[in-house]
């Protein structure tokens, strides 16, 4: 359960997080294009800085290198000019306002919004870190849990390397202890995780599984020379522990994959007895 709502919570942060970016980069590219016309510089240019940087470096680059001239209207012709210019570039006409005390800005509520978002964001994204977090802790205490277990490995699984395509959602698994500990949160149909044992006498070795998912399907094979020799459906497990007999299996290398193709919030431990 304790999963499930730091999974809810991730994905509600994620989708927080893109929202408030998203509007953040929206306020801050129409604030600072029209900040930008009045102060005599290139909207379009501080926009594509904005979209293509980022807006808080482009709010750093504005602020400190092109917001220092301040136009103003020629009281003749009402074209913009700068606030130090003694004449009017377009009419020829004294600039009345030169030497004038400057207005005081008070900040626009686009960039009061902009900012807002921004903080929205970093929140989200710290929120992200605290679920990861949480997750790990949890997946730790589950690997502990199930190393306690007695009697468990007499004979060690180890992982292997396997070719996987697809993506996984919060996938972690351990071997301490020759013990498979194993969770995933959500993968693409096909993802797998496969580990390997020696077997060394199938008539008397038994396999343990103790798992648990929500939905389905979940399967478990365990293969020889790359065949598929048994195979079990895992996805009804609710933590039980089931004993899977190895005698249909030759003595020597056997590999397990777990093959999840819609199962979510996966867990468990596998070991030989």
């Amino acid at each position: 359960m304790l999963m499930q709502s730091t999974t809810t919570l991730l994905f509600l942060a994620m989708g927080v997080m893109f929202l408030s970016f998203l509007l953040s980069l929206v306020f801050f590219c129409v604030w600072i294009y029209q900040d930008a016309k009045l102060h005599g510089q290139s909207p379009a240019l501080w926009v594509l800085i904005c979209v293509f940087a980022s807006p808080i470096l482009a709010l750093i680059l504005y602020l400190a290198f092109a917001r220092k001239q301040e136009l103003v209207a020629c009281q003749n012709c009402q074209a913009p000019i700068p606030q130090s210019s003694r004449y009017c570039e377009n009419c020829g006409a004294p600039n009345a306002l030169r030497d004038a005390p400057r207005p005081r800005r008070k900040m626009s509520g686009m960039l009061k919004a902009a900012i807002g978002c921004m903080a929205a964001f970093i929140l989200s994204l710290l929120l992200i870190i605290g679920s990861l977090m949480v997750v790990t802790f949890r997946s730790s205490q589950q690997a502990a849990q199930a190393n306690a277990i007695p009697g468990q490995s007499t004979l060690s699984i180890q992982g292997a390397s396997d070719v996987n395509t697809g993506w996984v959602l919060l996938s972690m698994e351990n071997h301490a202890g020759g013990v498979w500990n194993f969770s995933l949160n959500k993968s693409s149909e096909g993802y797998h995780m496969t580990s390997r044992f020696d077997l060394d006498d199938p008539d008397t070795r038994t396999l343990m599984v103790q798992s648990e998912c929500t939905g389905g399907p979940l399967t478990l094979e365990l293969l020889q020379n790359d065949v598929v020799v048994e195979e079990y459906d895992l996805s009804q497990a609710s933590g039980e522990t089931q004993s899977i007999p190895l005698s249909g299996l030759d003595a020597g290398r056997v590999y397990l994959r777990l093959v999840n193709d819609g199962a979510t919030h996966i867990s468990g431990a596998i070991w030989v007895e």
